[in-house]
């Protein structure tokens, strides 16, 4: 009688392991198939007009295709400007994506980076030149809204003194955003390198990122 049931007690355990088994198979098809969103917008502070390229990252392919006119997500992005914001929409288990700039005119001048996605993600895609190498950056977007002042964070493309107030505050960091620091005056409450920065173009009790170098302001988006 014991023995019979011990061998009811395995039959039923192994038909649990089995259930439970295909349940988790379930589960990762669904993964599978579950669909994603993020946002990206563009942002040119290079010297001359650009295309931004996006597509799904394929480890066999790398990047090629990135460059095909059906790839353009926001394009003649005017220099020192801000482009349109893209919505892309992936499976989850496709998180990866191809993203890339190039000279709106010529076509060339491309450049190129991989990056991997979260569900949700509000990103900045930022072009930007140092020293006559260019390259791309994504840094999400964050908002940090403070009545009465300016709220800044800034992209530098070198180290650069960070001055609010008259005070120093920080020294950028090459590729690097800081946080976000608060600016009374439009016109010379902040200055990087030396240089005053004007944000009269804002409005007060906004965010802002700010992409710099070493004569000042490039670009003024609004997070």
């Amino acid at each position: 009688m014991k023995n019979v049931n011990k061998g009811l007690g395995l039959t039923v355990l192994l038909g649990l392991s089995a259930a439970l088994t295909g349940c988790g198979e379930g589960s990762d098809e669904l993964d599978e198939q579950l669909s994603h969103d993020a946002k990206l917008s563009f942002v040119n502070s290079l010297d001359y007009m650009a295309d931004f390229h996006a597509k799904k990252r394929s480890i066999s392919s790398g990047y090629s295709g990135l460059f095909d006119s059906d790839n353009v997500v926001s394009a003649d992005v005017p220099a020192k400007e801000v482009g349109k914001t893209y919505s892309y929409s992936y499976k989850a288990i496709n998180n990866m994506i191809n993203l890339g700039v190039k000279d709106s005119n010529s076509g060339e001048k491309q450049d190129r980076m991989n990056t991997t996605l979260k569900d949700g993600a509000n990103l900045w895609v930022i072009a930007w030149e140092s020293s006559g190498d260019r390259a791309l950056s994504v840094i999400s977007k964050k908002q940090e809204n403070k009545a009465d002042v300016f709220n800044v964070r800034l992209f530098a493309n070198g180290s650069y003194d960070v001055m609010v107030g008259g005070d120093k505050v920080t020294t950028t960091e090459k590729g690097q955003v800081t946080g976000y620091y608060a600016v009374s005056s439009c016109a010379d409450g902040l200055k990087v390198g030396g240089n005053a920065i004007d944000l009269c173009n804002g409005d007060f009790g906004k965010s802002y990122l700010l992409v710099v170098d070493a004569n000042g302001k490039r670009v003024m988006a609004a997070e």
